[in-house]
């Protein structure tokens, strides 16, 4: 290559003009369409869903003891047996469930409908309210191609997981704050409640922010949820979930392994993208482990703080510093929970809209959609968490829209 056309990529590359709208809307159809096709057909070529090695069906078998003995889902030969039964295959792998009895508020409905129009109607209903939440966010006329065909997230739906929803949640709440619409986005924000480790850094923005009463509708939202999920499902199941958090967390913490089974299978250190998985899979222990997970929830937090508390701060720099240092901070993240950097593309293009396009940033997101591509060749060849770079990216990138 000559120096000439060195210069003109690097000028491209630095400029990311080449990436407009019309592109970014067509690459996102193209991509999101043959990504979608390959995981669905992987799945049925390996007999994945006939045989139910689908995460849906931990959700499912929790519907169906929710619908006769609601505490008896946080026992795990009860919630295996029952997967097995809902499956018709007594050598299924067990899926745990770690989500507290609010989440049964959705399963149980589900699982009194027939397994495959549970598993359909699950991934329907979360592809929609995401979608929505997206034309929240990036306003009318903006295409949401793109962060709808995040190959993070369409995985994640494929084998029925909710980090479509989590990210829907996250979407909604941060576009009603941007709209002043406060006691829509607590109560969006306190519905995360189903998976309450992903809430972690919700009250530090907020109180940060000052936004009153956006926290108090959080907290009612919360307190409501607590009690409807009491009241249909008995305050036994709430012990019982407690119990075994606790004892799925010491598990999970005390070892370079992410949720071991009954069956021996577990979910190696690699899968995680956090920074606590990172150093598990360098080969720190424990401890060192747990001390490198501290200090980046440290300082992601510091960072939100700051960015959140600075009034001169837009909305999209709030939402971005927040859904990276959600993914900074939370120990136990997996691949399909990076559906919240499809999140962070879109505000970041929210902000770009309004203030112009940063240096690298169009590349920044071509870089994105690559690495989560082929994050999971990556994790298997270098046993590397790439797609934590991706969220030290999205900060960096976060903290420079803010000092706009």
């Amino acid at each position: 290559m000559t120096p000439g056309v060195l210069a003109r990529v690097h000028a491209q590359a630095r400029s990311g003009a080449w990436l407009d709208g019309t592109r970014a809307r067509e690459y996102g159809i193209v991509l999101g369409t043959l990504y979608f096709a390959a995981c669905l057909g992987l799945m049925l070529w390996s007999g994945a869903a006939e045989l139910g090695r689908l995460d849906f069906t931990s959700f499912y078998a929790a519907g169906r003891l929710a619908l006769s003995d609601p505490a008896s889902v946080y026992d795990v030969v009860t919630h295996h047996a029952m997967q097995k039964e809902v499956t018709g295959n007594p050598s299924v792998a067990y899926s745990y469930f770690f989500y507290p009895p609010v989440l049964l508020l959705l399963c149980a409905p589900l699982a009194a409908l027939p397994y495959p129009l549970a598993y359909a109607t699950w991934a329907a209903l979360q592809l929609a309210v995401y979608a929505l939440a997206l034309r929240k966010v990036v306003g009318p006329g903006a295409t949401i191609a793109p962060y709808l065909a995040f190959p993070a997230g369409l995985l994640g739906l494929v084998i029925g997981q909710n980090a479509m929803f989590t990210a829907a949640l996250f979407a909604g709440a941060t576009a009603a704050l941007a709209a002043r619409r406060e006691i829509l986005a607590g109560a969006l924000f306190g519905l995360l409640c189903y998976k309450p480790h992903f809430g972690l850094l919700v009250p530090v923005a907020l109180l940060a922010g000052r936004y009153w009463q956006a926290i108090a509708a959080a907290a009612t939202t919360v307190a409501g949820l607590v009690l409807v999920s009491s009241l249909i499902f008995g305050v036994p199941a709430w012990f019982a979930y407690l119990d075994s958090f606790l004892r799925a967390s010491a598990g999970v913490y005390g070892a370079t392994q992410a949720g071991g089974t009954p069956t021996g299978s577990s979910v190696l250190a690699w899968w995680l993208i956090s920074p606590y998985g990172a150093a598990l899979s360098f080969g720190f222990g424990r401890s060192a482990a747990l001390a490198v997970q501290a200090a980046a929830t440290l300082a992601a937090t510091g960072a939100v703080t700051v960015i959140w508390h600075r009034h001169a701060s837009g909305p999209g720099a709030k939402a971005m510093a927040l859904l990276a240092g959600t993914m900074l901070s939370v120990p136990v993240i997996l691949y399909y929970d990076a559906q919240l950097v499809a999140v962070c593309l879109a505000w970041a293009a929210v902000e770009a809209r309004r203030t112009g396009w940063l240096a690298w940033e169009k590349s920044f997101f071509l870089v994105a959609f690559v690495v989560s591509l082929v994050a999971g060749l990556m994790r298997d060849l270098v046993h590397a968490p790439a797609l934590l770079a991706v969220s030290l990216g999205l900060m960096a990138l976060a903290w420079r829209r803010a000092a706009l």
